[in-house]
């Protein structure tokens, strides 16, 4: 290979390293905005908490009743990506939707599937689950506010239309190691009973706040917007796992271009001291010629 060659070469790896490093930069400074953005939204889930315990202090909780439902008809929510260089995260999340219909036996006719994200939305059509709505991913924190309660209306209206009885979110979440894998969480229908324990639990001061609106509006207001919330957190923690693994494959690749590029100018170096060697060996052959002559 020309030295030629070679340096443009070295050039272009040169590019692809700053590429890379580029984003990987991005994508840790994304990962400490959806961590952040949770840690605001754990914040609100308590102070929605505070709420629910204010209501079952004042008697203000629906009662429940544990039966059975044998006409089960579950929607699935499956929050992928759309963005490149993640590895098989969205087939992991569609191949755990799968999964879990065989575990509990659960037929096509009974769930129906929406979807965050272009691609997973491809690979739940061809693995043939029943998309009923998809959405794009968001792409900032903002965002992703808005999306969850786009989400939220759509998903009441297939509720009420397809009688769904079970809602659950499948998402990507990072644990403490750094491993990142799906998980299920179930946001409907929602766990009065165990609010109901909160009317056992003292309130921290000896002055109880008043409801200033109905107890069955409050209640329903409260449900609503913890939802949300937790939707918003299940997207966060999908982007935030997302950007984790577009890091991790980017300081991979980091490591693979530095050892190519130090093996590129390793042969640089080589090729040009042979040329300069084969250059030297002329001109003494012709300096020698010369003398003879």
């Amino acid at each position: 290979m020309s030295v030629e060659i070679l340096r443009r070469k070295i050039k272009t790896t040169q590019d692809l390293h700053d590429i890379v490093c580029n984003m990987k930069m991005l994508s840790s400074v994304s990962i400490l905005q959806y961590e952040q953005a949770n840690k605001a939204l754990d914040k609100y889930l308590r102070n929605l908490r505070d709420a629910f315990h204010i209501l079952a202090l004042n008697n203000g909780l629906p009662q429940t009743e544990s039966r059975v439902n044998k006409q089960l008809k579950v929607l699935f929510l499956l929050i992928g990506s759309d963005n490149g260089m993640v590895g098989r995260f969205n087939r992991e999340i569609v191949d755990d939707a799968v999964n879990y219909l065989r575990e509990q036996h659960l037929t096509m006719q009974k769930t129906l599937f929406i979807t965050v994200g272009k691609r997973v939305n491809a690979l739940a059509e061809n693995r043939h689950l029943s998309v009923c709505k998809s959405y794009a991913v968001s792409n900032s924190v903002k965002a992703v506010s808005l999306l969850s309660e786009n989400i939220i209306l759509n998903m009441d209206e297939i509720i009420q239309k397809e009688h769904i009885t079970e809602v659950w979110v499948i998402s990507h979440h990072r644990g403490e190691h750094g491993q990142i894998k799906p998980e299920r969480k179930r946001i409907l229908p929602f766990d009065v009973k165990r609010l109901q324990k909160l009317r056992y639990k003292k309130w921290e001061t000896n002055n109880l706040p008043m409801l200033g609106v109905k107890a069955e509006e409050m209640f329903t207001e409260l449900v609503n917007e913890t939802i949300i919330t937790i939707l918003a957190k299940e997207i966060n923690a999908s982007l935030e796992a997302e950007h984790y693994t577009r890091m991790t494959n980017m300081q991979n690749a980091e490591k693979n271009i530095d050892e190519n590029l130090e093996a590129l100018n390793l042969e640089y170096q080589q090729q040009r001291q042979e040329n300069i060697t084969d250059e030297l060996i002329d001109v003494i052959s012709g300096s020698e010629a010369v003398k003879k002559k």
